[in-house]
Protein backbone atom coordinates (compact mmCIF):
# COMPACT_ATOMS: atom_id res chain seq x y z
CA UNK A 1 0.00 0.00 0.00
CA UNK A 2 1.68 3.52 -0.98
CA UNK A 3 1.18 6.37 1.77
CA UNK A 4 1.53 9.78 0.03
CA UNK A 5 3.42 12.49 2.50
CA UNK A 6 1.10 14.94 1.97
CA UNK A 7 -0.85 16.09 5.36
CA UNK A 8 -4.49 15.16 4.73
CA UNK A 9 -7.42 17.28 3.91
CA UNK A 10 -10.50 15.47 3.91
CA UNK A 11 -12.37 18.72 2.88
CA UNK A 12 -10.51 18.64 -0.61
CA UNK A 13 -12.13 15.67 -2.09
CA UNK A 14 -15.76 16.98 -1.81
CA UNK A 15 -14.90 20.02 -2.47
CA UNK A 16 -13.23 18.65 -5.75
CA UNK A 17 -16.14 16.69 -6.96
CA UNK A 18 -18.07 19.99 -7.09
CA UNK A 19 -15.65 21.73 -8.70
CA UNK A 20 -17.70 21.84 -12.33
CA UNK A 21 -21.31 23.07 -10.86
CA UNK A 22 -19.07 25.91 -8.72
CA UNK A 23 -17.63 27.91 -10.80
CA UNK A 24 -19.30 31.00 -9.95
CA UNK A 25 -18.67 30.21 -6.14
CA UNK A 26 -14.98 29.60 -7.30
CA UNK A 27 -14.67 32.92 -9.26
CA UNK A 28 -15.83 34.41 -6.02
CA UNK A 29 -13.54 32.94 -3.77
CA UNK A 30 -10.71 34.04 -6.53
CA UNK A 31 -11.99 37.41 -6.16
CA UNK A 32 -12.26 38.08 -2.38
CA UNK A 33 -8.25 36.47 -2.52
CA UNK A 34 -7.46 39.04 -4.70
CA UNK A 35 -6.10 36.87 -7.52
CA UNK A 36 -9.62 37.35 -9.96
CA UNK A 37 -8.63 37.92 -12.90
CA UNK A 38 -5.64 35.89 -13.32
CA UNK A 39 -6.18 33.60 -15.74
CA UNK A 40 -3.82 31.80 -18.11
CA UNK A 41 -3.14 34.13 -20.57
CA UNK A 42 -4.02 33.71 -24.23
CA UNK A 43 -0.76 34.21 -25.57
CA UNK A 44 2.98 33.22 -24.28
CA UNK A 45 4.22 36.08 -21.38
CA UNK A 46 7.62 36.86 -22.05
CA UNK A 47 9.57 37.13 -19.43
CA UNK A 48 12.03 39.91 -18.77
CA UNK A 49 15.65 40.21 -17.86
CA UNK A 50 16.37 37.38 -15.23
CA UNK A 51 19.96 38.32 -13.35
CA UNK A 52 20.23 36.00 -10.71
CA UNK A 53 21.59 32.42 -10.14
CA UNK A 54 20.41 29.20 -8.57
CA UNK A 55 20.85 27.09 -6.36
CA UNK A 56 23.27 29.18 -3.50
CA UNK A 57 22.19 27.27 0.19
CA UNK A 58 22.15 30.15 2.86
CA UNK A 59 24.91 28.50 4.42
CA UNK A 60 26.08 29.06 7.95
CA UNK A 61 25.88 25.78 8.93
CA UNK A 62 25.43 22.02 7.65
CA UNK A 63 23.03 20.06 10.34
CA UNK A 64 21.39 17.10 9.07
CA UNK A 65 19.78 14.24 10.24
CA UNK A 66 16.28 15.30 10.85
CA UNK A 67 17.51 18.49 12.29
CA UNK A 68 16.15 22.21 12.54
CA UNK A 69 17.74 23.92 9.31
CA UNK A 70 19.10 27.77 9.81
CA UNK A 71 16.93 30.27 9.09
CA UNK A 72 16.05 30.75 5.49
CA UNK A 73 18.87 27.92 5.05
CA UNK A 74 17.15 26.88 1.62
CA UNK A 75 15.29 29.75 0.53
CA UNK A 76 13.84 28.00 -2.85
CA UNK A 77 11.16 26.12 -0.30
CA UNK A 78 8.04 26.88 -0.37
CA UNK A 79 5.12 25.90 1.73
CA UNK A 80 1.79 24.95 0.06
CA UNK A 81 -1.51 25.89 2.37
CA UNK A 82 -5.28 25.00 1.23
CA UNK A 83 -8.05 26.98 3.43
CA UNK A 84 -5.33 28.19 5.38
CA UNK A 85 -4.16 24.95 6.17
CA UNK A 86 -0.45 23.20 5.34
CA UNK A 87 -0.47 20.47 3.60
CA UNK A 88 3.09 20.23 1.51
CA UNK A 89 5.85 21.22 0.45
CA UNK A 90 7.05 23.13 -3.16
CA UNK A 91 10.05 23.72 -4.87
CA UNK A 92 10.64 27.61 -6.73
CA UNK A 93 12.06 26.73 -9.82
CA UNK A 94 11.93 30.57 -11.24
CA UNK A 95 10.22 33.73 -10.71
CA UNK A 96 7.00 32.14 -11.68
CA UNK A 97 6.46 28.74 -11.17
CA UNK A 98 6.38 25.97 -8.18
CA UNK A 99 6.98 22.37 -8.61
CA UNK A 100 5.22 20.62 -6.65
CA UNK A 101 3.90 16.69 -6.31
CA UNK A 102 0.94 15.95 -8.08
CA UNK A 103 -0.92 14.30 -5.27
CA UNK A 104 -0.87 17.60 -3.59
CA UNK A 105 -3.07 19.05 -6.09
CA UNK A 106 -5.25 16.54 -7.79
CA UNK A 107 -8.35 17.05 -6.52
CA UNK A 108 -7.89 20.55 -5.19
CA UNK A 109 -9.24 23.29 -6.20
CA UNK A 110 -6.65 24.43 -7.17
CA UNK A 111 -7.29 28.90 -6.59
CA UNK A 112 -7.41 28.18 -3.50
CA UNK A 113 -3.93 26.62 -2.64
CA UNK A 114 -1.99 29.95 -0.98
CA UNK A 115 2.12 29.29 -1.54
CA UNK A 116 4.54 31.21 1.01
CA UNK A 117 8.24 31.85 0.31
CA UNK A 118 10.75 32.89 2.80
CA UNK A 119 9.38 31.29 5.51
CA UNK A 120 11.12 29.44 8.25
CA UNK A 121 8.95 29.03 11.34
CA UNK A 122 5.33 28.88 10.16
CA UNK A 123 3.56 29.02 12.83
CA UNK A 124 4.99 32.79 13.75
CA UNK A 125 6.62 34.29 11.17
CA UNK A 126 4.68 37.32 9.24
CA UNK A 127 6.09 39.44 6.56
CA UNK A 128 6.74 36.60 4.52
CA UNK A 129 6.10 36.43 0.58
CA UNK A 130 2.49 34.72 -0.31
CA UNK A 131 1.38 33.88 -3.90
CA UNK A 132 -2.28 32.31 -5.03
CA UNK A 133 -1.91 29.33 -7.59
CA UNK A 134 -3.74 30.56 -11.10
CA UNK A 135 -2.58 27.07 -13.14
CA UNK A 136 -1.67 23.64 -12.93
CA UNK A 137 -0.27 21.57 -15.11
CA UNK A 138 0.32 18.16 -14.30
CA UNK A 139 1.24 14.68 -16.48
CA UNK A 140 -0.47 11.18 -16.36
CA UNK A 141 -1.02 10.63 -12.65
CA UNK A 142 -2.79 7.87 -10.83
CA UNK A 143 -3.47 7.22 -7.21
CA UNK A 144 -3.48 3.72 -8.15
CA UNK A 145 0.18 3.70 -8.61
CA UNK A 146 1.46 7.45 -8.32
CA UNK A 147 3.45 7.18 -11.31
CA UNK A 148 4.51 10.50 -12.42
CA UNK A 149 3.77 12.34 -9.24
CA UNK A 150 4.79 16.06 -10.45
CA UNK A 151 3.29 19.55 -11.03
CA UNK A 152 3.85 22.90 -11.74
CA UNK A 153 1.49 25.73 -10.16
CA UNK A 154 1.79 29.08 -12.25
CA UNK A 155 1.60 31.83 -9.13
CA UNK A 156 -0.41 35.08 -9.65
CA UNK A 157 2.49 37.32 -9.47
CA UNK A 158 6.39 36.89 -10.13
CA UNK A 159 8.17 36.34 -6.94
CA UNK A 160 11.31 38.38 -6.18
CA UNK A 161 15.10 37.18 -5.61
CA UNK A 162 16.93 38.22 -2.85
CA UNK A 163 18.71 36.85 0.13
CA UNK A 164 15.76 34.82 1.35
CA UNK A 165 14.05 34.11 -1.84
CA UNK A 166 15.98 32.29 -4.71
CA UNK A 167 15.47 29.07 -7.17
CA UNK A 168 16.80 26.12 -7.10
CA UNK A 169 18.97 24.71 -10.13
CA UNK A 170 17.33 22.12 -12.32
CA UNK A 171 19.79 18.93 -12.96
CA UNK A 172 22.69 19.33 -14.93
CA UNK A 173 23.25 16.06 -16.54
CA UNK A 174 19.75 14.48 -18.02
CA UNK A 175 21.62 10.70 -17.24
CA UNK A 176 22.64 11.11 -14.65
CA UNK A 177 20.98 8.32 -11.23
CA UNK A 178 22.49 9.76 -8.31
CA UNK A 179 23.23 6.74 -7.04
CA UNK A 180 25.03 7.11 -4.00
CA UNK A 181 24.88 10.81 -3.55
CA UNK A 182 24.46 12.19 -0.53
CA UNK A 183 20.78 14.42 -1.11
CA UNK A 184 18.53 16.29 1.18
CA UNK A 185 15.10 16.55 1.72
CA UNK A 186 13.32 19.52 3.31
CA UNK A 187 10.10 20.49 4.39
CA UNK A 188 7.66 21.22 7.66
CA UNK A 189 6.37 17.62 8.01
CA UNK A 190 5.83 15.36 10.74
CA UNK A 191 8.91 14.19 12.81
CA UNK A 192 7.71 10.95 13.23
CA UNK A 193 4.26 8.64 11.93
CA UNK A 194 1.51 10.45 13.46
CA UNK A 195 2.89 13.42 14.64
CA UNK A 196 2.15 16.69 13.97
CA UNK A 197 3.91 19.22 11.98
CA UNK A 198 6.92 20.85 12.62
CA UNK A 199 6.54 24.48 13.03
CA UNK A 200 10.76 24.87 12.00
CA UNK A 201 11.71 23.56 8.20
CA UNK A 202 13.41 20.17 8.96
CA UNK A 203 16.34 19.05 6.64
CA UNK A 204 17.34 15.46 6.57
CA UNK A 205 20.20 14.07 4.42
CA UNK A 206 19.80 10.28 2.80
CA UNK A 207 21.46 8.76 0.33
CA UNK A 208 20.10 7.79 -3.25
CA UNK A 209 19.47 4.23 -4.01
CA UNK A 210 20.10 2.49 -7.15
CA UNK A 211 16.56 1.61 -8.90
CA UNK A 212 17.20 -2.30 -8.78
CA UNK A 213 18.58 -1.79 -5.21
CA UNK A 214 14.74 0.23 -4.61
CA UNK A 215 13.26 -2.42 -6.22
CA UNK A 216 14.93 -5.42 -3.76
CA UNK A 217 13.36 -3.31 -0.77
CA UNK A 218 10.34 -4.61 1.18
CA UNK A 219 8.86 -3.14 -1.89
CA UNK A 220 7.08 -4.83 -4.58
CA UNK A 221 9.13 -4.22 -7.45
CA UNK A 222 6.99 -3.05 -9.47
CA UNK A 223 5.69 -0.54 -7.71
CA UNK A 224 9.07 1.40 -8.33
CA UNK A 225 8.56 2.57 -12.19
CA UNK A 226 11.74 4.05 -13.97
CA UNK A 227 10.78 7.84 -13.23
CA UNK A 228 10.75 7.10 -9.19
CA UNK A 229 13.92 7.21 -7.05
CA UNK A 230 14.46 5.97 -3.58
CA UNK A 231 16.98 7.80 -0.64
CA UNK A 232 16.94 6.45 3.24
CA UNK A 233 18.56 3.93 4.78
CA UNK A 234 17.17 0.23 5.17
CA UNK A 235 17.51 0.21 8.46
CA UNK A 236 14.91 2.61 8.54
CA UNK A 237 17.02 5.70 10.54
CA UNK A 238 16.28 8.91 8.47
CA UNK A 239 13.44 9.67 6.30
CA UNK A 240 11.28 12.23 5.28
CA UNK A 241 7.33 12.10 6.65
CA UNK A 242 4.18 13.12 6.58
CA UNK A 243 3.74 16.96 5.13
CA UNK A 244 7.00 16.47 3.52
CA UNK A 245 5.37 15.58 -0.06
CA UNK A 246 6.19 17.37 -3.16
CA UNK A 247 9.11 19.09 -1.27
CA UNK A 248 12.76 19.03 -2.42
CA UNK A 249 15.32 16.45 -2.92
CA UNK A 250 18.69 18.25 -3.64
CA UNK A 251 22.08 17.67 -4.08
CA UNK A 252 25.34 19.66 -4.10
CA UNK A 253 27.12 19.96 -7.56
CA UNK A 254 31.13 20.49 -7.72
CA UNK A 255 30.52 23.99 -8.10
CA UNK A 256 28.73 24.30 -4.51
CA UNK A 257 25.34 25.13 -6.18
CA UNK A 258 22.79 22.48 -5.50
CA UNK A 259 20.09 21.03 -7.93
CA UNK A 260 16.86 19.31 -7.63
CA UNK A 261 17.06 15.62 -8.29
CA UNK A 262 13.51 14.57 -6.65
CA UNK A 263 10.55 15.35 -5.75
CA UNK A 264 9.20 14.12 -2.14
CA UNK A 265 6.17 11.25 -3.10
CA UNK A 266 5.33 8.56 -1.15
CA UNK A 267 6.69 5.74 1.49
CA UNK A 268 5.12 3.64 3.81
CA UNK A 269 5.10 4.91 6.98
CA UNK A 270 7.39 7.18 7.88
CA UNK A 271 11.87 5.64 8.31
CA UNK A 272 10.29 2.01 8.80
CA UNK A 273 13.21 -0.88 7.82
CA UNK A 274 13.01 -2.18 4.64
CA UNK A 275 10.99 0.91 3.63
CA UNK A 276 12.97 3.93 2.28
CA UNK A 277 11.43 7.33 0.74
CA UNK A 278 10.38 6.99 -2.79
CA UNK A 279 10.95 10.32 -4.94
CA UNK A 280 10.00 11.47 -8.41
CA UNK A 281 12.73 11.91 -10.40
CA UNK A 282 13.42 14.52 -11.84
CA UNK A 283 15.89 14.17 -14.82
CA UNK A 284 12.99 13.02 -16.20
CA UNK A 285 11.17 15.55 -16.88
CA UNK A 286 13.39 18.38 -17.22
CA UNK A 287 12.17 19.15 -21.04
CA UNK A 288 8.52 19.04 -19.48
CA UNK A 289 9.56 20.85 -16.48
CA UNK A 290 11.07 23.83 -18.59
CA UNK A 291 8.30 23.86 -21.39
CA UNK A 292 5.36 24.56 -19.25
CA UNK A 293 7.16 27.10 -17.52
CA UNK A 294 8.44 29.14 -20.15
CA UNK A 295 6.17 32.27 -19.12
CA UNK A 296 8.88 32.52 -15.85
CA UNK A 297 12.40 33.93 -15.63
CA UNK A 298 14.73 31.24 -15.15
CA UNK A 299 18.02 32.31 -13.30
CA UNK A 300 21.90 31.37 -14.63
CA UNK A 301 21.79 27.51 -14.42
CA UNK A 302 25.85 27.37 -14.34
Amino acid sequence: MRFSRCVGLLVALSLASGTRQATTFGEKVKNFFGIFGNKPPSALEAPGPCYCSCGLRNEESRIVGGQTTRMNEFPWMARLSYLNKFYCGGTLINDRYVLTAAHCVKGFMWFMIKVTFGEHDRCTETGAETRYVVRVQTGDFSFLNFDNDIALLRLNERVPFGDTIRPICLPSQRDKDYTGTKAIASGWGTLHEEGKPSCLLQEVEVPVMSLQDCRNTSYSPRMISDNMMCAGYLDGQKDSCQGDSGGPLIAEREDKKYELIGVVSWGNGCARAGYPGVYTRVTRYIDWMVYHSREGCFCEQN
